[in-house]
């Protein structure tokens, strides 16, 4: 699909003015050596070849930042179950490979903790003993690793934490999503489609997880504005289209009330539409998570029925910011402790854009290493710093 570029909100649907934001893949001594020979011969049709990995790296990224470092990385995802993360590990990949191909990076390894927090400590702790320089992560827990954490400072490893933060840990470097703000302008907007009065289903997240919270909170505040809308249900979806669509087919089967607004933390929005077009029922207000199985139903049903919503989320290509973060931070950068990522909006007079997206992929803006140094590196630590840290 030809690719797209999103308007970025540093969270401000309406007029909110903050910010927005805030299976293993190891390498071979073969690509270490290819890298090492393209520092040696310092011809730029070496960072062009890495750089040809994917279409959005950009070869003076990678001269920029070669200096034959060699780092050793170590990625843990929470889990793998839906389209943003599978996502968000090809781009991990495809920049750690251009990287590899250049010495910049000498080895990784990906791994998955299946939402299991024990597994996930192991997993860091394994990187620990590998000696890896750079630990990146996409927590199971708000504070399960924080002992995990704390090893792997000492054993002088960089940790950086993004996506499903915050975490309670003071020793890494955090780039979360400012969930609150994200999900509370979200609803919002739809409050206001509805006219301020109806009954709302909220599906949430994974239970346990500061992301969930967090989302959470910012959709029962921005409810809590309108003394009309009613919060009639709740489910966990997990961030999954299958799993939202069987608990909420579980949900409207044993309720009566009529439901006007479905409110989700993003994944869950074509299980959410699947789950009322098959209980035979009218489909209520769904605001998106910029899923493509989502932007083609809400495509098609805008062209039937001129149904209308919006849609947001913080993209996966926070996976590649995560690494150009923790590269430059192993290179001496000044980089704050505490980021937001933006999210991506995407509104009815823009979402014809994406016809032709696939239904596995996510709308996603990519950026480049000037873009990550402009607009994350320059955030102020203490305004970006979560609460929860000790």
């Amino acid at each position: 699909m030809k690719k797209r570029i999103l308007a970025v909100i540093m969270v401000a649907v309406l007029a909110m003015g903050a910010l927005a934001a805030c299976g293993s893949d190891g390498g071979t001594d073969e690509a270490k050596d290819s890298g090492q020979e393209a520092e040696e011969s310092g011809g730029a049709d070496d960072y062009e070849a890495a750089a040809s990995r994917a279409d959005w790296i950009v070869a003076e990224d990678l001269k920029a930042l070669d200096k034959d470092q060699g780092y050793k990385v170590g990625f843990t995802d929470n889990f793998d179950g839906n389209t943003l993360h599978q996502q968000q590990e090809r781009y991990f990949q495809d920049l750690c490979n251009s990287m590899k191909d250049v010495g910049i990076v000498s080895d990784f390894t990906l791994v998955v903790a299946n939402n299991d927090v024990a597994t996930q400590v192991q997993q860091i702790e394994t990187f620990i003993m590998d000696g890896c320089d750079l630990i990146i992560v996409d927590p199971c827990s708000s504070s399960g690793l924080d002992g995990a954490i704390e090893e792997a400072k000492a054993a002088g490893a960089t940790v950086v934490v993004f996506n499903d933060g915050p975490v309670s840990s003071p020793d890494c470097y955090q780039l979360n999503v400012d969930c609150v703000a994200n999900f509370g302008s979200l609803t919002e907007w739809c409050c206001e489609k509805l006219g301020g009065k109806g009954n709302v289903l909220i599906c949430r997240g994974i239970a346990g997880q500061s992301y969930d919270a967090l989302a959470y909170q910012g959709i029962t505040e921005a409810i809590a504005k309108y003394p009309d809308m009613k919060i009639v249900g709740e489910v966990y979806g997990e961030y999954d289209s299958t799993t939202a669509q069987t608990e909420i087919s579980s949900f409207l089967a044993g309720t009566k009330e009529k439901i006007d607004l479905v409110c989700g933390e993003s994944g869950d929005a074509y299980g959410a539409a699947m789950a009322f077009q098959a209980a035979g029922l009218e489909i209520p207000l769904i605001y998106g998570g910029n899923r493509g199985e989502f932007l083609n139903w809400w495509m098609e049903a805008n062209k039937e029925n001129g149904y209308e919503t919006i849609s947001g989320v913080a993209t996966p290509w926070f996976s590649a910011a995560a690494l150009f973060l923790g590269i430059d931070i192993l290179d001496g950068e000044d980089v704050p402790q505490y980021m937001y990522y933006p999210m991506d909006l995407i509104t009815q007079e823009d979402l014809f854009d994406f016809e032709g997206i696939d239904d596995s992929e996510v709308a996603t803006s990519t950026y480049d290493l000037s873009w990550v140094r402009s607009e994350l590196e320059t955030q102020d630590e203490e305004a970006c710093r979560p609460e929860m840290v000790k």
